[in-house]
């Protein structure tokens, strides 16, 4: 699969920056490209002076074209002899778009390099196995754990059947995130605000629970200039789908989707008014105190989510953690206090179980305005 170390087509540093161009530009449609990965692909042609970049692409919103087709197609004939850069492995199988690595062959690449091999089932080394067939060099591995962290959403569900969980906190100096009484707060300043509006634009769904939407009646939006059509699917947590037609979630749920994942012996007739206002009913067994988690994760992969971002409540978030099921954290940190009148992150349990966890490790530490941002992943991430 990997050209010879000694081979003069093959300069091991340009591979990895030009990897590293690809694994940018595959997160311009993070977020928007599910059930498909976002992937990135970019076109080099070696003559001349020296290397020259004749394509750039990305998936599309909705995950078709592919990065490597739209690549291609900016390439035109330039694309014979060029070596094609592609952070995961061009698909093999015919599915609603004929296979990346037939359309690379058929453009006349001469060497192909790839960051990772694709995990799944349909592909699997069937993409390498086509180019390498047809004469043409593959180079397999650069970058690949950036790449598997790019695609850990994509990994997560064609091998466990689940989204990537990344769990968001925003907790005061006592790791509260608001007050028992139930009023909203604010805890972290503005810098975090448009941060996690980042976060959420590549994220394919937020999620919260009930108890969050009671509290606040959030629209789940992305609040940035120019965010249009970036608003991820949100889903609530419901377990006897009771969310009131009058939120802000229900009132604009034909314009953004809106999901509730309920349990199995939920009201019918609520059941039936939600989805009469333009909410998709999911239904998931039930454990103990509530929805099983693992089952409400399980649903959400079957209907093609990627990434979920979850964003509360602590009910929800310590039942993340607690059933090893929270790929990420980002903790943000404010100097607030909240005092004893406050919400525990976890839902009682100390933010120990994350921060002082062999479950985790932390993997980047910075200021945000005046509040600190942790992120933690699964140590078998």
């Amino acid at each position: 699969m990997n050209a010879p170390i000694g081979s003069p087509s093959v300069d091991p540093e340009l591979d990895r920056r030009i990897m590293a161009a690809a694994l940018r530009i595959g997160r311009h449609n993070l977020g928007r490209t599910w059930p498909n990965p976002a992937v990135g692909a970019i076109l080099v042609q070696p003559e001349g002076a020296g290397p020259r970049i004749v394509g750039r692409g990305w998936t599309a919103k909705g995950g078709r074209p592919h990065a490597e087709v739209r690549a291609l197609a900016q390439a035109g004939a330039e694309a014979r002899g060029a070596t094609a850069y592609v952070t995961l492995e061009p698909c093999s199988h015919h599915g609603k778009t004929p296979p990346c690595a037939e359309a690379l062959i058929a453009a006349g690449v001469s060497r192909v390099v790839i960051a990772m091999v694709d995990p799944d089932p349909r592909v699997a080394g069937r993409g390498v196995a086509l180019l390498e067939a047809a004469g043409i060099e593959v180079t397999a591995g650069v970058l690949e754990a950036e790449a598997r962290l790019a695609h850990g959403g994509h990994i997560s569900r064609v091998t466990r059947g689940r989204p990537w969980a990344l769990l968001k906190l925003a907790v005061s100096a006592d790791g509260m995130i608001g007050r028992r009484e139930g009023e909203r707060m604010l805890i972290t300043g503005k810098a975090t605000y448009d941060r996690v509006q980042g976060i959420r634009a590549e994220s394919d769904a937020i999620l919260v629970g009930i108890g969050t939407v009671e509290v606040d009646d959030p629209r789940l939006t992305v609040r940035q200039p120019g965010a249009d059509e970036m608003d991820p699917v949100r889903v609530v947590v419901d377990t006897e789908a009771r969310l009131p037609l009058a939120t802000n979630l229900v009132r604009t749920a034909r314009d953004i989707p809106l999901w509730i994942v309920a349990g199995e012996g939920a009201d019918a007739a609520r059941v039936a008014a939600l989805e009469e206002a333009g909410v998709r009913v999911i239904r998931v067994r039930e454990g103990t105190g509530g929805l099983d988690m693992s089952a409400v994760f399980q649903a959400l992969g079957a209907a093609g989510l990627t990434r979920v971002l979850v964003e509360g409540g602590s009910r929800i978030a310590a039942s993340l953690v607690t059933n090893d099921l929270a790929d990420e954290v980002i903790l943000f940190r404010a100097s607030v206090v909240v005092g004893p009148g406050g919400v525990r992150a976890l839902d009682g349990n100390a933010l120990s179980a994350i921060e002082r966890s062999p479950r985790y490790r932390l993997v980047e530490e910075s200021q945000v305005g005046e509040d600190q941002m942790r992120r933690y992943l699964r140590a078998t991430t």
